[in-house]
């Protein structure tokens, strides 16, 4: 039931867009999996998407990943203790850009300005393709995903005081190693 309710919406949104959305948990293959099928909302049509996306050997998570090591916390929010999540829905255009096609949700301007900076300037995906049921070659489609990126306010005793940077737990692997 949950399933049907989520392809419903789903397809709401995708429609409204114009822009064509995966299934979730068709992100791509992460995990160096082999690549899954997705599904495809177009003009009111499910169809499946037989390559997804890809971002440096990977799919979205590694794109959501990168997205966040380089997503700097506007320093005057950061100064107020102002935090919150932002949502974006960004789409892999057919030549492997990224674009923002709109903001689903922020609260303030300038964590989406910092967000919108980051995704602006990202490299290009492999994009994803579906097979034409007509041609019967594969071709370029545009795939849709909602980004969202949250801003935390860190415990104001994890600052050094001399440096004013926040100062992680002690003894942490950094990440990747």
């Amino acid at each position: 039931m949950k399933r049907i309710l989520f392809l419903t919406a789903a397809l709401l949104v995708a429609l409204s867009a114009g822009a064509k959305k995966p299934a979730e948990g068709c992100a791509g293959n992460e995990r160096g999996a082999a690549p899954q099928s997705g599904l495809v909302v177009s003009d009111g049509q499910i169809l499946s998407l037989k390559t997804p996306p890809a971002f440096k050997n990977g799919g979205f998570d590694k794109y959501w990943k990168w997205v966040l090591s380089r997503v700097q916390y506007p320093k005057q929010l950061e100064e107020n203790r102002i935090g919150g999540l932002v949502r974006l829905k960004i789409i892999v255009e057919t030549d492997g850009t990224v674009s923002v096609d709109r903001v689903l949700e922020s609260p303030d301007e300038r964590f989406t300005e910092a967000v919108v900076r980051v995704v602006e300037n990202s490299p290009k995906w492999t994009p994803g393709r579906m097979l034409d049921a007509e041609t019967g070659e594969e071709t370029a489609v545009r795939v849709s995903y909602v980004l969202p990126v949250e801003f935390k306010v860190r415990p104001q005793e994890l600052v050094d005081p001399t440096t004013g940077r926040y100062q992680g737990q002690k003894n942490l692997k950094p990440y990747g190693s």
